[in-house]
């Protein structure tokens, strides 16, 4: 009687079943390695971009800003109350 698998085919699939683990742990390694790449060149980019420009005017808090529609009043709320 024959034995189902033979010594060789056990070897050859244990042997692609490492090396298919290998290649999972390749591609793994490999996208987190860019995901954290690529946060650092937005994180970068972004902190960048939300420094303060000495160009830039800064609005007052308080008082005129400049905007003709933020120095009007309100409108009265002219909804009928049920």
């Amino acid at each position: 009687m024959m034995p189902f698998f033979s010594s060789q085919s056990l070897a050859s699939a244990a042997a692609a079943s490492v090396l298919s683990i290998l290649v999972v742990g390749a591609l793994a390694f490999s996208a987190v390695g860019y995901v954290e790449w690529s946060s650092g060149v937005n994180l970068t980019h972004f902190m960048g971009r939300t420094a303060v420009d000495a160009s830039t005017p800064v609005l007052p808090l308080k008082g005129r800003t400049g905007c003709e529609q933020g120095n009007r009043p309100l409108p009265a709320l002219s909804l009928p109350l049920e």
